[in-house]
């Protein structure tokens, strides 16, 4: 198996929290890169050990320091943090990071090579900027909740089971930093990023957005939406027919190879549902499977992580837990001939690498470390 990654050597001042910041980080984190999380002062009595902010799956392999930044100590080393490195990401209100004195003009003094990438809810330099949200935001008014009411057919809108924005988000928030770095090996210069959580919804469902953007009416608007059929047994299962050449695959799957594809596609949607349910799901997959024929059986979360596909692909790592031992974890789905890209490590805790880093990485002698220590900005926590 390989064990070169292609972000090898590549710095990351990580300054988010929630859900597509760390996510976008974990991804940078998989490919090489030595991500530096910027954790919050840790509380004065703490009843446990404090993992990192962010879930323990987004932060994977990457390292915690904790950073009081209303302090003149904890301002200074992230400070230092950023004139070495290549990219930051932060997902603050606009213009927080400017008050704290960390924004990238400030920055980019120091370090005209930085890559300062800024996930918000409606991006910067707009009248919408200084609007907070989350997901959920981006989902109401970015059209994907009233998508989803019309696929279903419903008079009231329905939360999705995951943030969909967030995820969207930190996956475009990670190409563009990628696109930002390639630009800085033919500029020499590094520059700002931005990217929104309602940009990135809107991007999603560009496709279904031309018919309203083109003049189409309301009412007209119809969702692109593939059939789930039940079988005989009570599973349930999706068939997308496309054109007459996987009709013909469908048909001989299901043992109705004389049957001509109906003209109307909710017919064809309707008669195939009709041959699906006279047969079990177990009938239903071999018969695809021996024909060649695309379908999905629709599984709970549970049975997804025991397909024995993502066994085979090696997408479920297990890692080493500061606290429970091991973590098992979703790892990375993007896959190269050359280099590895699963997690490295387990998640930390926050603040677990701080001496560490003002060690190693910024080079501090032991008697800074000893006084930025005991200024309360600069906070660390044992594992032992």
């Amino acid at each position: 198996m390989a064990e070169r990654r292609i972000l090898e050597g590549l710095r990351v001042i990580d300054f988010t929290r929630v859900v597509a910041g760390p996510y976008c980080t974990r991804m940078l984190a998989d490919m090489g890169a030595e991500v530096v999380k910027i954790d919050e002062p840790l509380p004065a009595a703490p009843t446990g050990p404090v993992r990192s902010s962010g879930s323990i799956a987004n932060n994977l392999g990457k390292r915690s320091i904790s950073l009081d930044l209303k302090s003149a100590e904890g301002v200074e080393v992230a400070r230092s943090l950023a004139a070495r490195a290549d990219v930051l990401v932060e997902n603050f209100v606009p213009g927080a990071m400017d008050r704290l004195g960390l924004g990238q003009a400030a920055l980019a003094e120091a370090n005209p090579r930085l890559v300062y990438a800024s996930i918000s809810g409606f991006g910067h330099g707009n009248s919408s900027s200084d609007r907070r949200a989350f997901g959920a935001t981006a989902h109401a008014e970015a059209g994907w909740l009233w998508v989803q009411q019309r696929a279903l057919g419903g008079d009231v809108p329905f939360a999705p089971g995951v943030t969909v924005a967030d995820l969207a988000t930190g996956q475009n928030a990670f190409a563009a930093i990628l696109a930002a770095l390639y630009d800085r090996e033919r500029t020499g210069r590094g520059q700002h990023v931005d990217v929104s959580l309602m940009d990135s919804q809107l991007g999603m469902l560009g496709e279904v957005a031309t018919q309203p953007l083109n003049g189409g009416a309301e009412e007209e608007w119809a969702p692109f939406r593939h059939p789930i059929h039940e079988t005989a047994d009570g599973r349930h299962v999706t068939v997308n027919i496309g054109g007459r050449h996987n009709w013909a695959r469908i048909t001989a799957a299901l043992g109705h190879e004389d049957e001509s594809m109906p003209s109307s596609l909710p017919e064809a949607n309707a008669t195939v549902g009709r041959w699906i349910g006279a047969l079990t799901a177990e009938a239903v997959a071999s018969g695809m499977d021996a024909a060649g024929a695309p379908y999905g059986l629709v599984r709970s979360m549970h049975e997804a992580v025991a397909h024995p596909h993502f066994a085979e692909r090696g997408m479920i790592a297990e890692t080493e837990d500061v606290i429970a031992g091991s973590y098992r974890a979703v790892g990375s789905p993007l896959f190269f001939s050359d280099t590895a890209s699963e997690p490295r490590a387990g998640a930390p805790l926050a603040g677990q690498h701080t001496r560490e880093v003002l060690r190693d990485d910024l080079e501090y002698t032991p008697e800074r470390i000893e006084q930025l220590l005991a200024s309360g900005g600069v906070m660390e926590q044992a594992t032992g």
